[in-house]
């Protein structure tokens, strides 16, 4: 057969250094094109995965690349839908705007003052800040989820993989707009956007172009629900990007990008779906939350804004390309948050500043075919810094507005389990608040962490024979994490605020003192084996890499002093097979994996473990796993232009060595310190999850009409380490469909949709609480409408 024959001498692969010879905008010009498809489902995208522009058949790593129309034919509207169609990938939203990802069973929990496990670029840029992780796509060239360690080229905290967003360039031959105006409907929700996409050239070598969109969500709760007895406001969200680009000559490519975005709103609603026994005592009725309906005593509010300015250089010499990256975020995200989530004046979290500002900086040198020894060697490296510094400034802690100096008189001695937990803590603030005679409503915590790094890092491709390439990489970062800031206050009756303490020491995991900052220096190998034997293209590949998660400080907590937690480690196996069958009418992607983890970063919240948030280390945990991804033309000689895709992950990924884990006892609901969670399964991580669609296109007068049907389904997961049961998500499936209709003649698209349309019940994140499980709640059954239209 065709497929299994040797090719003949001569092959090279050295396509990725001529790409990046020439201009930009031109590198795709010089290759084979081939004939555009009919269907958006099949559409081939080009990614750079490697910080060079491939076809994403041709890499040797797992990635799942989507273009603009890809993504709207499946239902994608920003990066948290991206689950749904890239099997082994969660992304969980919680405690309003905060993203957390994982990734084969690699993330982490630990939001609130560490990095994610799995980075997120947009544009080159690195977001580190999880409540600015979840993007919209508007003005979107593609996105590709790369998955796996990326230590070597996307480096710092990559230790599960990495989500690269790549933004359009502005162009310089038309003008065009686009405008998009879409509403959905829902049971007791409403949601509408308007978008903007522009592209104006200025000169022949200067353009710009201006992405925006605005969003109104009467969010998922209840039209019963209330807010401190109010009616629920929407949520409303704003935001823009505008792009320069300039382009004098053949050899430099200039572009610089400012960004923004706002949201008011309530985003830390959340419903307690599972109350504990704690949660019980006081009245949680979880059926209640369930039906969607809840009804907390504070008034909740959330207002996240954004400010990102980045620049990129882009220079093609004659024997070396050259790019480099500038760029400053500022993000503040505060809000309020209800622990118990109910009518009863429980606990409550008041963050006045919550923020962070980040500088980076990167060079990329990138062989291209005038670099010497081009014909069989690629290279690029690079350098990387990264500054941030991060945190709460500051949180107020409250207890049902009562006085903390006598929490058990002003709340009545309750017995009970509330009277355990009031037992509990009446000791712990009476001993903190021992010297302060007047009368304690808040307990005032500013806890911020600071950060600097520096890596280099170097990849080596060689082509050893006409078929077979190896690769070689290695990343040396070293980065300093440290505590700035952690101090607490305690507001009195006039407002007044007297210092508690002003922590100069913090303490490991053993509760043993540790400085307030530290280094994690290291190098992390690559090496990978791709091999191309067969005429038809089918690549196979190994590989074998490490990653470093830099060690991180919890400098927010009320009673305690910070909390050291040491780096996490991965070691990642992978073998995996990229080929076409069926005259190229099918395209399968297989990948088994194996990934070992040392001191995976975990996170858990108590009232009476530092009155907060509390970092510990899940010490060691494995996940194996197979995968693939298989899309086909189905029979096109009858159906002509319909198209499937199936995909799915099945994974084993559990905690080999967890001992001393804190977490929230199953049966009473206590936090307990000095469990053992071995053996427990890997937070975040179904045993398999799995998407397919099926999409036709018809010819029909005035264009094309495209419908299309998705499915997406998850075994269900655990989201504590106790792998209770009351904080997990069972197994659902969800169902989408859509039917788009466009006129050619005038560049309208007009988009019916539906979403679960089962209308399951599903949760989106969950913090686990004393009071229960306070969830974020997926999207009900919705239908939409869309209209799009360019000129």
């Amino acid at each position: 057969m065709k497929m299994f024959q040797l090719k003949p001498l001569g092959f090279a692969v050295a396509v990725q250094s001529i790409l990046l010879a020439v201009p930009a905008g031109q590198a795709l010009a010089q290759t084979d094109e081939k004939p555009r498809r009919t269907s958006r489902a099949l559409e081939e995208v080009v990614v750079t995965a490697q910080k060079r522009e491939e076809n994403a058949n041709d890499v040797p790593i797992s990635i799942q690349a989507f273009s603009p129309d890809q993504l709207e034919a499946l239902g994608v509207q920003n990066t948290t839908d991206l689950m749904k169609v890239t099997p082994g990938l969660d992304m969980g939203t919680q405690a309003g705007d905060f993203t957390s990802v994982f990734m084969r069973g690699i993330g982490s929990e630990a939001w609130l003052t560490s990095d994610p496990s799995v980075a997120t670029y947009i544009d080159g840029v690195y977001y580190p800040f999880a409540p600015s992780v979840a993007q919209n796509l508007k003005g979107t060239e593609r996105v590709e989820v790369l998955k796996g360690p990326q230590g070597t080229l996307f480096g710092r905290n990559a230790v599960g993989g990495a989500i690269n967003v790549i933004l359009k360039k502005p162009d310089f031959e038309d003008t065009w707009t686009e405008l998009s105006v879409a509403t959905t409907k829902a049971e007791d929700r409403d949601t509408y956007e308007v978008g903007m996409f522009v592209n104006v050239p200025l000169t022949d070598t200067i353009a710009i172009n201006f992405a925006g969109a605005f969003n109104q969500d009467d969010k998922v709760y209840s039209d019963d629900s209330t807010i401190a007895g109010k009616p629920v406001p929407a949520d409303k969200l704003f935001s823009g990007r505008a792009m320069l680009r300039w382009q004098p000559n053949e050899w430099l490519d200039q572009r610089v990008t400012i960004q923004g975005a706002k949201r008011d709103g309530t985003s830390t609603l959340a419903s307690n779906i599972d109350p504990t026994p704690l949660g019980t005592a006081v009245g949680v009725d979880g059926e209640r939350g369930r039906n969607y309906e809840v009804h907390p005593d504070l008034p909740i509010y959330g207002h996240l804004q954004s400010f990102v300015i980045s620049s990129q250089t882009e220079m093609y010499f004659d024997k070396l390309d050259v790019k480099f990256l500038a760029s400053h975020q500022a993000h503040s995200n505060p809000y309020n948050y209800d622990y118990d989530g109910t009518e009863f004046p429980g606990a409550s979290f008041i963050v006045h500043r919550h923020e962070a500002d980040i500088d980076e900086a990167e060079i990329q040198l990138l062989s291209n075919e005038g670099t010497p020894f081009s014909d069989w060697l690629t290279l690029t490296a690079g350098a990387f810094y990264f500054k941030k510094e991060q945190g709460f400034d500051p949180v107020e802690l409250t207890v049902g507005g009562a006085d903390l100096t006598n929490l058990d008189g002003a709340l009545g001695n309750p017995g009970g389990l509330l009277g355990d937990l009031v037992d509990t803590l009446s000791p712990v603030l009476s001993d903190v608040l021992s010297g302060v005679k007047t009368p304690v409503y808040a307990l005032s915590n500013v806890g911020m962490v600071e950060g600097e790094s520096w890596s280099v890092f170097m990849q080596a491709t060689a082509q050893v024979t006409e078929w077979m390439a190896v690769t070689l990489g290695g990343r040396y970062q070293d980065e300093y994490v440290g505590v700035a800031e952690s101090r607490t206050s305690a507001r009195v009756l006039n407002g007044d605020e007297v210092l508690l303490f002003d922590w100069k020491q913090a303490r490991d995991e053993n509760n043993e003192p540790y400085p307030l900052g530290d280094r994690t220096k290291a190098f992390t190998p690559k090496v990978s084996f791709d091999f191309t034997p067969f005429e038809d293209g089918t690549l196979i590949y190994a590989s074998y890499q490490e990653a470093i998660k830099a060690h991180a400080y919890n400098a927010f907590a009320f009673y305690l002093n910070p909390a050291y937690v040491p780096a996490e480690e991965t070691t990642a196996y992978e073998v995996g097979i990229k080929t076409t069958l069926f005259d190229d009418t099918v395209q399968v992607n297989l990948a088994a994996f194996r990934y070992e983890l040392q001191n995976l970063q975990s996170q858990s919240i108590s009232l009476t473990n530092g009155g907060a948030l509390s970092l510990d280390s899940a010490g060691n945990s494995e996940s194996d796993g197979w995968e693939f991804d298989i899309k086909a033309d189905i029979f096109p000689s009858i159906f002509g232009n319909l198209v499937g895709t199936i995909n799915g992950t099945f994974l084993d990924a559990v905690y080999t060595e967890y001992i001393d884990g804190a977490g929230h006892d199953p049966e009473t609901g206590v936090f307990t310190q000095n469990n053992d969670f071995t053996g427990n399964r890997v937070t975040r991580t179904p045993e398999f999850s799995g998407s397919a669609s099926l999409s036709n296109t018809w010819f029909v007068p005035g264009g094309p009409l495209e419908a299309t049907v998705s499915y997406y389904y998850n075994d269900g997961f655990f989201y504590a380490a106790t792998n209770d049961p009351r904080f997990s998500q069972p197994k659902y499936d969800l169902w989408g469909a859509h039917l788009s209709y466009l006129l050619e003649d005038s560049n309208l698209r007009v988009t019916l949709s539906g979403q679960n349309l089962k209308d399951e019940f599903y949760t989106a994140g969950m913090l686990k609480l004393d009071f229960g499980a306070l969830a974020s709640l997926g999207a009900r059954r919705t239908i939409g409408l869309k209209v799009d239209y360019e000129f």
